[in-house]
């Protein structure tokens, strides 16, 4: 079976979501998504404007492992208490 990872992410989709964005939030992970399908959407409007829609596969990119990312790495849902030694 071939390996599909790309530097540790899922995919090279999902890895590149992670690499331009740095989302630190569900929140920006939402709008990302949402602004990506209204871009390519408009791009495909345009004549040759399926030709991006090779460069990235809106279906391939793994919002779910985003999301643990961010959750994982960024939201906290306490904060440590601050001790003086």
């Amino acid at each position: 079976m071939r390996d599909t990872t790309y530097n540790g992410w899922t995919n090279r989709e999902t890895w590149l979501i992670n690499l331009h964005y740095e989302p630190k939030d569900e929140q920006t992970l939402d709008w990302i998504k949402d602004e990506l399908e209204i871009i390519l959407e408009r791009i495909g409007d345009l004549p040759y404007g399926n030709f991006f829609s090779d460069f990235i596969d809106l279906n391939k990119i793994n919002w779910y492992e985003l999301k643990k990312h961010v959750k994982e790495n960024y939201e906290t849902d306490y904060f440590e208490p601050y001790e003086e030694e």
